[in-house]
């Protein structure tokens, strides 16, 4: 009757009928039963096989409900990874190494730098890489990628100057001497990005299967990728059809691409236990850690309010289009500026659609009455506790203690009703273990040990539900996964020991994933 049980575990169910078990059955990748020992091991066949826990803790699978799959595979693959590097200096041996080692005239690109951590506390303008290359173009973005960096010859080979037509919602800024300096935000991003070649459905399946990989060393066995572009989404579908994708993807099709003004056609709706395909994505601002998501109040020490990528008049026909063909609307909005014209648009949506999914991508600084609207209106938060240990520095650069004390306000938000979904967002960092990011929910501590909003934090009950749950809500796919409950798909994950309280998450300690099951089948052990 069962093909596996699982049993003398410390079962964290996350399904609040029966929070807590010591045994559950598999059978036809679905637990069929969950409970005590001996009720559950009655259930046991010639066929069927015991897995004695030995006391350890076992989970539901991890949801990371905001992730880009495919970027993250990027870096393991195609593109240069500069995170962590610590000053201009040491960015430009970086990519003058991989020039040396990628011979040809072809692109160069990198990725992940942050100024904050830089000695010279500036972004590089484009002579900094003319200094390493002035004959093949390069193409440099920051750890968020809402800025992007190009040198004299990506400029050129764009058709770029001075008197180019920036799209609504980006910037390109200039030098003293009123030409472009290298420097690109957000839909402007485009402008450079849409000249270099683009990658071919195989590249995007190496990429997805470098992401899976890890992914599953980290216990994710479901995973949102927020803003994917027509030829991704053909490529999962591809992979999908093949039975090649091992972890079950939430795909977000992108509304209106970087450097354009005008929406892409809205796909299929698709809905399978591996691929979904049911929600659209939207950019309202930019990154707090750039200091590009759109405030109210500039940003401490500086004349910049951010930039805001949407109005109400473009954003509701755009959205209400998709919801009237059943999709569900996600939106990237940090600064309560962007919060503001989200929910203005969400409001209209919901009263015309009911039952409609909406999600607000991280929510970096919302307030009292925004959180408060977000509970009637039914919206989602699936924001990044990593952020505050990855990015904190540069939130303490630039807010001021008020705005620092109340930044990604999980307490407020679950104290307002509201389904909180954790997730990474990498590779805007890179750390996406969501171990990692469930100690950053409780501790709410940067990388240096600085404590970010203490009064935020939550507890290690609620960041697991996060984690789990909280995802396959924010997903639309909680009647099937999430949980360890009967009739669920059997994805689970089995740590290295017990965990008894907070402090086993709160602490820096070897607790990891030991071994991941999708569907009641190994899919990762250590």
């Amino acid at each position: 009757m069962a093909d596996i049980i699982v049993y003398n575990s410390n079962i964290l169910t996350q399904d609040k009928l029966l929070p807590l078990a010591q045994a559950f059955a598999v059978a036809g990748g679905k637990f069929i039963a969950v409970g005590n020992n001996e009720p559950v091991l009655a259930l046991q066949q010639p066929h069927t096989k015991l897995v004695d826990a030995a006391n350890r803790t076992v989970l539901p699978g991890f949801t990371d409900a905001h992730i880009h799959i495919w970027k993250v595979g990027n870096l393991k693959t195609f593109l240069l990874d500069v995170r962590g590097v610590t000053s201009i200096a040491a960015l430009q041996d970086k990519l003058s190494d991989f020039i040396k080692n990628n011979p040809g005239n072809g692109w160069i690109q990198a990725r992940g730098f942050n100024e904050a951590n830089m000695q010279e506390k500036r972004l590089p303008v484009k002579e900094d890489l003319d200094a390493v290359s002035e004959d093949r173009p390069v193409w440099l973005i920051r750890t968020c990628a809402h800025i992007g960096i190009a040198n004299s010859k990506a400029i050129a080979l764009s058709g770029i100057d001075a008197t180019t037509h920036i799209p609504a919602g980006g910037e390109m800024r200039t030098g003293n001497d009123g030409k472009p300096n290298g420097i690109f935000t957000e839909t402007a991003l485009g402008l450079i990005a849409n000249k270099i070649p683009p990658y071919t459905a195989d590249d995007y399946a190496v990429m997805i299967r470098a992401a899976e990989k890890e992914m599953l060393q980290y216990g994710i066995t479901a995973a949102t990728d927020p803003a994917v572009m027509s030829d991704l989404l053909e490529c999962y579908h591809t992979m999908h059809n093949h039975g090649q994708l091992k972890i079950r993807i939430n795909a977000l099709p992108v509304r209106v691409p970087d450097g354009s003004e005008t929406s892409l056609p809205i796909p299929a709706r698709f809905l399978s236990d591996q691929l979904q395909v049911h929600t659209v994505k939207f950019f309202a601002d930019g990154g707090l850690s750039g200091m590009t998501a759109a405030m109210t109040q500039p940003y401490q020490n500086s004349t910049s309010y951010g930039v805001l990528r949407l109005t109400p008049d473009f954003f509701y026909p755009l959205a209400k289009e998709a919801a009237g063909k059943g999709f569900g609307i996600a939106t990237h909005a940090i600064g309560d500026k962007a919060i503001d014209v989200v929910l203005e648009v969400y409001a209209q949506i919901r009263t015309a659609y009911p039952e409609i999914l909406l999600r607000i991508e991280h929510l970096g600084l919302p307030s009292g009455a925004q959180l408060a609207l977000m509970k009637k209106l039914n919206v989602h938060c699936v924001s990044q506790s990593i952020f505050l240990k990855e990015l904190g520095k540069n939130f303490a650069l630039y807010l001021e203690a008020e705005r620092l004390n109340r930044i990604y306000p999980y307490r407020r938000v679950l104290d307002a009703g509201i389904t909180l979904a954790l997730s990474s967002d990498a590779p805007v960092v890179k750390d996406f273990n969501p171990v990692t990011g469930i100690r950053a929910a409780l501790c709410r501590k940067d990388a240096e040990g600085n404590t970010i909003g203490p009064r935020e934090a939550i507890t290690q009950n609620e960041a697991l539900y996060a984690y789990t749950m909280g995802g396959a809500i924010a997903n639309g796919t909680s009647d099937f996964n999430g949980s360890i409950s009967v009739g669920k798909v059997a994805d689970f994950i089995v740590l290295n020991r017990l965990i008894r309280s907070d402090e086993d998450f709160a602490t820096e300690n070897d607790l990891h994933v030991s071994a991941t099951f999708i569907n009641g089948v190994e899919v990762f052990s250590r």
